[in-house]
């Protein structure tokens, strides 16, 4: 999915001559924002449900932990996991902020296609 956004983005943002056809590619490059859009969306959900799922596993974990040292172990794998989730949240974020200027700049074709 993120080599799928960098392409896009870069097929928008680097496309100097983008002029002298802007208006043949521009439903080509809607349909390749839809589906970028859709996968970024798709993400979420899926980020969503493993966060979830992984909650109950280390719920699941902690109830069973009998020693200091297992829930020494299931804290620490929680930390992990609580790591791994921030880090998929800041690359999500900067994905959206990439489709966001590939949005702007996109919208500022047709309108110029328009006029």
């Amino acid at each position: 999915m993120k080599i799928l956004v960098s392409l896009f983005v870069f097929t928008l943002i680097a496309s100097p001559t983008w002029a002298s056809s802007k208006c043949s590619q521009l439903k080509e490059e809607l349909q390749a924002m839809q589906k970028a859009q859709q996968q970024i969306v798709s993400s979420l959900v899926n980020n969503h449900e493993s966060f979830a799922s992984t909650l109950e596993e280390y719920s699941d974990a902690s109830k069973s932990a009998q020693s200091s040292s297992e829930k020494k172990s299931v804290s620490q794998e929680m930390d992990k996991s609580a790591e791994a989730f921030r880090t998929r949240g800041v690359q999500g974020k900067e994905m959206a902020q990439k489709l966001n200027q590939a949005t702007a700049d996109l919208f500022n074709r047709v309108e110029a296609c328009l006029k």
